[in-house]
């Protein structure tokens, strides 16, 4: 019995999955020429594209323009409600105004609608209602399509919510494409947590963490590689050429295992050395440098800016510091 429960549960849940898809292939059929033009208006403005609602649909809007913001269109929400209580004055001419309401009958959005008028700020609404005032007084009327909330009582936004929140995704995607917009502008507005330190650069981590780089000359004896070698903990040493800190190659741990012989400290770096070590520039992204690494499974990578060697990357540093 309570396996058929279990299965039923299941196939339930499976069904309301299918049901918000068929909303967002409903979604998908809907667009037209005024998504278009709604970007081109957001791209064209000067000031910061405003994103308001009450309800869900501001719970959706104040998503919306955290969104927008952190993919380089300027952007905050204003609650609706708030708005006729002095936060109109939010509000500019040279702003957008993105207005959403699945039923466009929102009585809050009806003070910002008419100053937006009075003001000359131009207004995008989402809406699944285009015969609604919201739609009326909009400059551009992105229409949702009327959808079966997946709620049992049909009431609950859930469907709606689910098609309105991907609307806004599109606008914001298609923002970011016209303005190519592009991982390291990701990486300045994102410079906290793991994704924000894989899109900032590699110069941003050397400047931060670097240390003194383990180096020799290419005459050194390998008695001197092996100290050098121990004293960096890095796993390697680079060699460079004397005065001009140019790179010429690297020894790893791994290389000098395999120089092991009688005469290995008679030796010399250069007679060991990697000629050609995998290098990134500082100009690099920090994600980058770690899919090399991850890609050829080393350890170590070269922070070059030019030939000039700057800093030594290794996996045990950037595990500890949150890169990998």
């Amino acid at each position: 019995m309570q396996h058929d429960h279990l299965s039923q549960s299941l196939e339930r849940a499976r069904s309301i999955v299918d049901e918000e898809i068929e909303a967002m292939a409903l979604l998908r059929d809907s667009f037209d020429d005024r998504m278009v033009a709604a970007v081109g208006l957001i791209q064209a403005c000067p000031g910061r594209l405003i994103v308001t609602g009450v309800g869900k649909s501001g719970h959706i809007g104040a998503k919306l323009a955290a969104t927008f913001a952190s993919t380089g269109t300027p952007s905050f929400f204003l609650h609706a409600a708030e708005a006729s209580h002095g936060d109109l004055g939010m509000i500019t001419a040279q702003d957008v105004v993105l207005a959403i309401s699945n039923s466009g009958a929102t009585k809050e959005l009806y003070p910002i609608l008419e100053f937006c008028s009075t003001n000359g700020t131009k207004v995008i609404c989402m809406t699944a209602n285009e015969q609604s005032r919201l739609a009326q007084q909009s400059d551009i009327c992105l229409q949702l399509p009327k959808v079966k909330e997946v709620c049992p009582n049909n009431l609950a936004p859930t469907s709606s919510a689910v098609i309105t929140l991907a609307a806004g995704h599109v606008l914001a995607v298609l923002l970011m494409e016209r303005r190519s917009f592009v991982d390291s502008d990701f990486g300045k507005l994102h410079p906290g947590g793991k994704l924000g330190l894989l899109l900032s650069s590699v110069r941003r981590y050397t400047d931060e963490f670097k240390d003194t780089v383990p180096a020799v000359s290419p005459q050194e004896l390998l008695g001197h590689v092996v100290i050098k070698l121990a004293e960096g903990q890095r796993g390697c040493v680079v060699v460079t050429e004397e005065g001009t800190n140019r790179l010429l190659g690297l020894i790893t741990e791994g290389d000098l295992r395999r120089a092991f012989s009688p005469d290995m400290f008679n030796k010399t770096a250069q007679a060991i050395m990697t000629t050609r070590p995998v290098t990134v520039s500082v100009e690099d992204l920090m994600s980058t440098a770690v899919s090399v690494m991850k890609e050829r499974r080393i350890a170590n990578v070269v922070v070059v800016d030019g030939e000039t060697v700057v800093d030594v990357l290794h996996t045990k540093d950037l595990m500890q510091r949150g890169y990998m």
